[in-house]
């Protein structure tokens, strides 16, 4: 088997498996109010689960990918990796996940871990076919990662700062999802997918995507709410990070930049995240 770093990246989703570990990293320090190295095995299995779930999920969808511009030049979708490949690396990397998350959370993080491969392999993957609402699923994923993080540094999954950072992620999933929806949809359709798009219409959805957009931006100054603010300067980022979230996401029915809503959002929970990390370190 021979694979160039470049595919293997494109085919683990690395960008978007990082940023899904960062999660992680924000809700240990959160709770445990430093850095240690007891974050290493966590993050660890938290980046290589990503990786493998994701290298899976084209394993399962090559086929579906080849028919989209957005996706055709994936490794497995493109024939530069094979399909079995593609399955024995995301394997091994699952496995290794299993391993490393067991010197932190011994079988509550099997158990964890192995509900992701359930809700995202099982779940989520098999029904965006069948039912607009598979966004849903993908919500509950979010909360996954830090969640790890968070039992990982310590903490009690009822603590109500848990539950605000926890409903934050969900939250924010639902417009993330939907903004790639409106952008992409007519491939989505082509390629056979029942888009929420489809069903709602474009306006409509984008209505409600604005909604759940301002719902990300409530539920973020929640979180920050409970994390008592100990910097002027840190707080006065935090208040321009929000007037810069606004305004994007005002912008989104003027000018239905899909894309560009997209990023901010992004921007805005991964800043917010950092920032309220950075002020407990303080």
């Amino acid at each position: 088997m021979s694979i160039n770093l470049k595919d293997f990246l494109v085919l683990t989703k690395f960008k978007l498996s990082f940023a899904v570990t960062l999660s992680s990293v924000f809700s240990f320090i959160l709770v445990r109010e430093e850095i240690s190295f007891d974050i290493i095995y966590p993050l660890i299995g938290v980046l290589l689960l990503a990786l493998g779930v994701s290298a899976l999920n084209q394993y399962q969808e090559y086929l579906d990918d080849a028919k989209m511009a957005r996706t055709k030049n994936r490794p497995i979708a493109s024939g530069k990796i094979s399909p079995r490949e593609g399955l024995i690396i995301s394997l091994g990397l699952i496995l290794l996940s299993y391993i490393t998350i067991f010197f932190s959370l011994n079988y509550v993080g099997i158990i964890i871990f192995t509900s992701v491969i359930i809700l995202y392999n099982f779940v989520y993957t098999k029904t965006k076919k069948t039912t607009v609402y598979a966004a849903v699923y993908g919500a509950i994923l979010g909360v996954i990662p830090p969640l790890i993080g968070w039992l990982a540094g310590g903490g009690e999954i009822t603590d109500i700062r848990f539950l605000a950072i926890g409903l934050f992620y969900l939250v924010w999933q639902i417009p993330h999802f939907w903004l790639l929806i409106l952008k992409y949809h007519k491939q989505y359709e082509s390629a056979g997918f029942n888009t929420v798009a489809n069903t709602f219409g474009v306006q409509r959805l984008e209505r409600i995507t604005f909604v759940w957009l301002l719902l990300t931006i409530i539920c973020g100054l929640f979180t920050v709410a409970l994390f008592p603010i100990k910097s002027n300067i840190i707080f006065l980022l935090i208040f321009l990070l929000v007037l810069y979230t606004l305004y994007s996401v005002f912008q989104l029915r003027k000018q239905h930049n899909y894309l560009k809503v997209f990023i901010a959002i992004n921007i805005y929970i991964t800043l917010l995240m950092i920032l309220l990390s950075i002020n407990i370190l303080l």
